[in-house]
């Protein structure tokens, strides 16, 4: 029998964001909440973000409450399906990636926006370099903003 996941929030406290994205223009589609228990979502904010999209929602002052990875990123290519049956299923660069994304996030009481976060890779040590890791402030420093939109779940 496996052990209860501690960071499982209760049914009645997750939310549903749907998002579309254009380029780096980001637009919330649609909040609601659900009847899901969310796990594995990082409650430890002072853990380092690593290279990817995030979704997050923030207390009233802009602290961070919970975040979650953007499955399945918002990549520069598309899958291209072929004419010919038999033949392989290619991706292709596009100059501005567009499409939708959803994520279920805990929706604490205390939550009251929602921001979409890219945090690029960090920069590769100088070769031989043996300083300190990065800070976890640190990725979240490189982090950009894409979007912020306030929680209304009245």
């Amino acid at each position: 029998m496996s052990e209860p996941d501690e960071t499982a929030t209760p049914p009645e406290s997750a939310v549903r964001f749907i998002f579309e994205y254009d380029g780096d223009d980001v637009r919330l589609v649609s909040q609601q909440r659900v009847d899901v228990a969310v796990t594995g979502f990082d409650l430890h904010q002072e853990r380092a973000l690593p290279p990817g999209h995030y979704v997050e929602v923030r207390g009233a002052d802009g602290t961070p409450l919970a975040a979650v990875p953007v499955r399945g990123e918002l990549g520069s290519s598309l899958e291209v399906f072929p004419e010919d049956p038999g033949e392989p299923i290619t991706r292709t660069e596009v100059d501005r990636p567009h499409g939708a994304f959803t994520v279920v996030l805990p929706a604490a009481d205390l939550a009251q926006q929602v921001a979409v976060l890219r945090v690029p890779p960090a920069a590769r040590p100088a070769e031989g370099d043996t300083g300190p890791a990065p800070a976890p402030s640190e990725a979240r420093a490189r982090a950009t903003e894409l979007a912020t939109f306030p929680v209304e779940l009245g």
